[in-house]
């Protein structure tokens, strides 16, 4: 059950003039309410008694929060934590993570396809692939999801939601590299059984229902159980194929668990859930296009002129598009006119698309949880054990067209299993720990399809690859309070990731569609492409002794399967395992300046360890075929404040982090298509101001309101490869050779160009003997993608008494951001501007048992891209978030 006590949180100065709405509503110390805690599981709610006398103003209260890995009022932690209880999560009709931007500040939603990329203080969860490791954790109930499309889960009965800021690389550890976000789901209660249920009836023809019960099974045993339907039409049309709408769902859930508590010191809870997903989905990683950068050559070059163009090869309509103005080598020279593609559909509407290819989602996820714990007299021990069996397959149309051209499949399968062992102390006298061992296993196998459909030959690619890793950490974290008031903090934890990798890819070899009038083309099951063991090579190969995938003949490819790239043959390599071990820690300082108010300040690090990249691109050199692990030091200050008989809550929280060795991803063109690869930035920084306020004017009356002001940017980057191409060569006949260092960097009539306005070179260690081969650009002082300079909320809430109606509450809310970059490079194609969206919220509490709502959510239907790749055919690609959506909910508790 949530505790709560009389308190809240946050504030808002009026610093952010993006609308008149917003600066008036900052001006008045507005506040969004993340943080204030309601009954455990009853329906939207108001908090404010309308009846009651004005002169006896209800407190704010405050959800209790783990992220000392002990229960405490969030208003005791000296960390940046944001908290909503299942009743708030209700009351906003929250039912995923990509709805909590704006409830906490700072916090960014990004999403491609069935994976979230959430972001926040300059951190961001970029790469999806089997071999990467989210960089923002993910927990329910205490156990870590290793996979980005595992954080898509249905808030169904939950007890709160925790966003906790910054890196938690001493109690959590495990990828927490910029923050956490924690499911705490709700537990079988002792002694009650009741029931509820809800329906909620929406636009884009939505039905969602959910139950739940809880069963008392004597004193000291409890059952629960928690269900969840929800079905909706795509809210990305498709003008071509009605069939094939984007964004729809059609989810099942199911949560079953029982609590055992025979006495106050033995508490065990044991769980067990499953979520099935089915429908079209949303593609495989972006789902529409904005077009592509060509310069005089008609080619791609970054940051030249943009064309609202399908790049995507064997997409042309036979128009001439561009009229070149400078001379390519080949012979093609200024005056020709060149046919680089089509019209970009609906441009500046990404809810419409004109795709021929019917995509399709499934997502299964099975897993387990035991919660056990017993008191003893000075100290509790604890043991949290979690596994999961999770699967998921995409398709998307890739050439974005109603042409059938490419389709592209993905399927990834991950088992893991995580053991925890804690011991914590009572509290009680001037000492206080926490300390831990934990042990993770993780395996992922991956199979991703791209085909040419109207192709005989060189028809796309397919690549097999399989992770598996092994983490272990010892962790413990000590308070001694020095006084009543002044109390300091010391925590350490020791990691050691050991992780293996290999892959195998083949070109071509994938079948060709038949029947090219048919809307959907045939594409191959991902079974029938499923490499064969032979493929992967073998650890401590050294050899392969003739010329392979571009490698001169006699290259040292460690762990290479040598039996070429031609059609139908796989190309593979299986890495040597690698181990990363790293000590992270944590001090702090916090003094009370009185029972209400708490300074604190604190110096955190985290890490996330490295990796390996798959695909021939990265068998180049060990440079490109691994990445190291990224390392961060924060320092931050803050302060808790509750006012006004705690009516008045004000959280401040200043931080400056610092990263090195930020792992990026970029995409390496292969054919038609591109392979993701990670490298590693040099530096760069972090430094923010972050603000949350809550004030409950009166028992009618309730402010809120979110601010973030961040400053991120690359402080060293050089040599960062181009996403598209950031060099080309032009004829300038008569011209000599152009050689640096002794490479042939242009040779005699050429001239080699660099993409406008970027500083750009070899790269070393890019090629094959140790001769550069890639270019790359210095990018210092560009901005990290994701990170809004200004962002935040402000909302308001009035209670009006209905007699023996009960209460209705109209809601507003605002969320506004400064805009923020999608990819590194900067340039305009990559950016979301500033932007404004509105929420409308209407709740009516008939009864106790009884209340409705109606919504509507981004009521400015405003558009906000919240992903942005760069992909094959040179083009950038982006996702949206929801357009305007509203719906009736009605909620029904038998007491």
């Amino acid at each position: 059950m949530i505790k709560t006590r009389a308190a809240s949180q946050l504030p808002t100065p009026n610093l952010s003039p993006i609308t008149r709405a917003v600066a008036l509503a900052l001006s008045t110390w507005a506040v969004v309410g993340p943080g204030v805690a309601f009954a455990q599981t009853s329906p939207a709610v108001p908090v404010a008694n309308a009846a009651a006398p004005e002169s006896e103003v209800r407190a704010l209260e405050v959800v209790t929060v783990t992220a000392t890995r002990r229960i405490e009022d969030q208003q005791k932690v000296s960390t940046s934590v944001t908290a909503l209880s299942g009743a708030k999560l209700a009351e906003r009709n929250i039912y995923d993570i990509g709805q909590l931007e704006g409830l906490s500040p700072g916090f960014t939603f990004g999403r491609s396809g069935a994976d979230a990329r959430p972001a926040m203080r300059g951190v961001r969860t970029e790469a999806v692939q089997a071999n990467a490791d989210t960089t923002i954790g993910f927990f329910i109930d205490g156990i870590y999801k290793s996979r980005p499309s595992q954080a898509l889960a249905s808030f169904v009965d939950l007890e709160r939601v925790e966003v906790q800021r910054g890196p938690q690389g001493t109690l959590f550890g495990r990828n927490t590299f910029g923050g956490n976000i924690v499911l705490t789901t709700a537990k079988p209660e002792l002694g009650e059984t009741s029931a509820e249920g809800s329906m909620l009836l929406g636009s884009f023809k939505r039905t969602r229902a959910e139950a739940v019960a809880n069963l008392d099974a004597g004193k000291t045993v409890a059952f629960r159980f928690a269900a969840a339907v929800d079905k909706f039409d795509g809210y990305v049309k498709n003008d071509f194929n009605p069939a094939a709408d984007l964004f729809d769902e059609d989810l099942r859930y199911f949560r079953a668990s029982v609590r055992f508590k025979p006495d106050n010191r033995f508490d065990a809870v044991l769980k067990l859930e499953s979520t099935e997903q089915r429908g079209n989905g949303s593609g495989q990683f972006s789902y529409f296009q904005m077009g592509t950068y060509l310069n005089g050559t008609c080619r791609p070059l970054l940051n030249s002129t943009f064309y609202a163009l399908n790049g995507r090869g064997g997409l042309t309509d036979g128009i001439a598009d561009c009229t070149r103005t400078l001379g390519i080598p080949g012979g093609a020279g200024a005056g020709t006119t060149v046919d680089i593609g089509r019209p970009v559909y609906s441009p500046g509407n990404p809810w419409r698309v004109e795709n021929d290819f019917r995509s399709q989602r499934r997502l299964s996820d099975t897993s387990f949880t035991a919660d056990v714990s017993y008191r003893f007299a000075p100290f509790t021990v604890k043991s949290i054990t979690g596994g999961s069996d999770f699967s998921v397959m995409r398709t998307v149309d890739n050439d974005f067209s109603r042409e059938a051209i490419a389709v592209s499949q993905e399927r990834t399968k991950n088992k893991s299993f995580s053991q925890e062992l804690q011991i914590l102390s009572e509290g009680r006298g001037s000492f206080g720990y926490v300390a831990g061992l934990y042990y993770f296993k993780d395996k992922t196998d991956n199979v991703d399809a791209f085909q040419v459909v109207r192709r005989s030959t060189g028809n796309g690619f397919v690549t097999t690859a399989v992770a598996e890793t092994q983490s272990s950490a010892a962790y413990a974290q000590l308070s001694y309070a020095a006084t009543n008031d002044l109390k300091f903090t010391a925590g350490i934890r020791h990691t050691v990731d050991k992780k293996q990798y290999k892959f195998a890819n083949r070109n071509a070899g994938t079948p060709v569609n038949s029947d090219l009038t048919q809307p959907d083309p045939f594409f191959t099951s991902l079974d029938s492409l499923v490499a064969p063991n032979s493929a992967f090579g073998r650890a401590g190969t050294t050899n392969c002794g003739t010329a392979v995938g571009g490698f001169a003949p006699g290259a040292v490819i460690p762990g290479a399967n040598c039996g070429g790239v031609g059609n139908n043959t796989f190309f593979g390599a299986t890495y040597t395992p690698v181990e990363f071990a790293k000590t992270t820690g944590r001090v702090a300082a916090e003094y009370n300046l009185s029972k209400s108010q708490l300074l604190y300040v604190s110096y955190s690090t985290g890490f996330s360890s490295g990796g390996f990249n798959g695909s021939q691109a990265a068998l180049n050199s060990e440079a490109t075929r691994t990445f190291r692990p990224q390392e961060v030091a924060a320092v931050e200050i803050g302060s808790k404040n509750r006012f006004l008989n705690n009516t008045l809550q004000l959280n401040v929280a200043a931080f400056m982090n610092r990263y090195t060795n930020q792992q990026e991803q970029r995409q390496v063109p292969v054919g038609l298509t591109t392979a993701s690869l990670l490298f590693n930035a040099a530096k760069s920084k972090s430094n923010g101001l972050e603000l949350e306020g809550e004030w409950r004017v009166s028992n009618q009356l309730t402010l809120g309101a979110t601010l973030s002001l961040l400053d991120a940017k690359y402080t060293s980057f050089p040599d960062a490869p181009g996403p598209i191409a950031i060099t080309q060569l032009i004829d300038t006949p008569g011209t000599a050779a152009t050689i640096v260092n002794g490479v042939i960097v242009a040779p005699a009539g050429q001239t080699r160009i660099y993409a406008p306005g970027y500083r750009c070179g070899l790269v070393n260690g890019t090629g094959v003997n140790g001769i550069p081969q890639a270019y790359g650009c210095d990018l210092t002082g560009n901005r990290i993608p994701y990170a809004a300079s200004t962002s935040g909320s402000v909302s308001a809430a009035y209670t009006v008494g209905l007699g023996s109606m009960g209460t209705i509450t109209p809601m507003v809310i605002v969320n506004f951001s400064s805009g923020y970059y999608g990819q590194i490079y900067n340039v305009q194609a990559e950016k979301q501007g500033a932007y404004t969206k509105v929420d409308l919220k209407l709740n009516w509490r008939v009864s106790d048992a009884l209340s409705l709502q109606g919504f509507v959510d981004n009521a400015s239907n405003t558009v906000v891209l919240n992903r942005f790749v760069w992909g094959g055919g040179s083009t950038m690609q982006n996702s949206a978030a929801a357009p305007r959506t509203f719906g009736v909910k009605v909620n029904y508790k038998f007491l």
